[in-house]
């Protein structure tokens, strides 16, 4: 009898321990696979991809070109040393004046900020001091951009 309560005991004894070693494998945390994150989604506005895709010379507001340079119609000044880069036609009645506050950009990427000022009509001129960003580059010309106020530009490279 004595050895059948030892071996009652061994046999609860090892449920029990069976028992507290499957518990507690179920309950021990699983590795944690990592989820590789999304790629970045580049969301552009219309307004971007219409400037993005033009190719006149010229002042856009929300992706419309509002002053285009025609070579018979307006006059181009650029100053390097000012910073400075203009169109308007014969008379002055509509003009894009655009002064670099900093270093004049160069290359896609660049980012400056602008003090612009236009006119597209008699007695309504603005004036905008913004961040643009160069959006392309070529050797002749800046496509400028500020996505918050959707105004863009493409100038003649000073």
């Amino acid at each position: 009898m004595h050895s059948r309560k030892k071996t009652g005991f061994a046999l609860r004894f090892a449920l029990a321990l069976f028992i507290v070693a499957t518990t507690m494998a179920v309950s021990c945390p699983q590795p944690v696979t990592p989820v590789p994150p999304d790629p970045p989604v580049e969301t552009k506005s219309e307004e971007r991809k219409q400037l993005e895709s033009a190719y006149v010379e010229g002042l856009y507001l929300k992706g419309v070109c509002v002053l285009s340079y025609d070579l018979d119609l307006f006059q181009r000044a650029a100053n390097p040393l000012r910073r400075n880069y203009r169109i308007q036609t014969d008379d002055q009645s509509r003009y894009l004046n655009v002064f670099y506050s900093e270093a004049i950009p160069q290359q896609a990427g660049d980012e400056v900020e602008c003090e612009i000022h236009y006119k597209l009509a008699a007695e309504e001129s603005t004036t905008l001091i913004v961040k643009l960003v160069v959006l392309k580059a070529t050797d002749e010309y800046l496509w400028l951009w500020n996505e918050f106020q959707k105004v863009g530009m493409i100038v003649q490279r000073l």
